[in-house]
């Protein structure tokens, strides 16, 4: 059974942070629908389970994450936010190096966990109106074998001027952008605060 680990892992490959979206400028022209959120999250979803229950070895399903994680979310404010302040010690090449490190990295290891998966299906339920946040909008993964539900919300933003993006995912109360940045910080630290290790560590995980 994929469990909350597994889970959190299949939703990590399309998570953004609510921090992220707090940084774009508003769109004045349109107000994010809460049927636009929901097909938002429905695409993203189904393209990932799509993924999942498919052909092909790891390497393969990590290149076409990356591909999916690229479309539906905008890595490289994703991947600034999971550095925090290791950012600021970055110059402009190293920081252009990390991303594309990073982003290589969480397709990895997510496409690594997807191997847990075991039939579990995603439905979902209300939307809430987040107000400046944006939507939020709730489901559940069920288990097979008749285990509880886990729960999980989705908020969607289009604050970011190219469209409704996911920018977190919270499962059973934690936040997948919140758990990227402590891996981070924690492989910053580990390598004595060293930059060009933790982009090497990134580049071969």
């Amino acid at each position: 059974m994929i469990g909350r680990r597994g889970f959190m892992g299949l939703a990590g490959a399309v998570a953004l942070t609510v921090a992220v979206a707090g940084s774009f400028a508003p769109r004045p022209a349109h107000a994010l629908a809460e049927d636009e959120a929901r097909a938002v999250v429905q695409s993203a979803v189904d393209e990932v389970l799509a993924l999942v229950k498919g052909s092909g070895g790891t390497d393969e399903k990590a290149a076409s994450l990356q591909s999916i994680m690229e479309r539906r979310a905008a890595l490289p404010q994703i991947a600034r936010f999971a550095a925090g302040r290791v950012w600021r010690e970055m110059s402009d090449d190293q920081q252009a190096r990390y991303v594309a490190a990073f982003s290589g990295y969480v397709s990895r290891i997510y496409a690594r966990r997807f191997q847990e998966y075991s039939g579990e299906t995603v439905s979902l339920s209300r939307s809430i109106d987040a107000g400046k946040k944006g939507i939020l909008v709730q489901s559940s993964v069920s288990q097979p074998g008749g285990g509880q539900p886990i729960p999980v919300d989705w908020l969607v933003s289009d604050r970011g001027g190219d469209g409704a993006r996911i920018i977190d995912i919270v499962i059973e109360g934690v936040s997948m952008a919140t758990t990227q940045r402590e891996e981070i910080g924690a492989m910053f630290d580990s390598r004595g605060g060293d930059v060009e290790k933790l982009i090497e560590a990134l580049k071969t995980a």
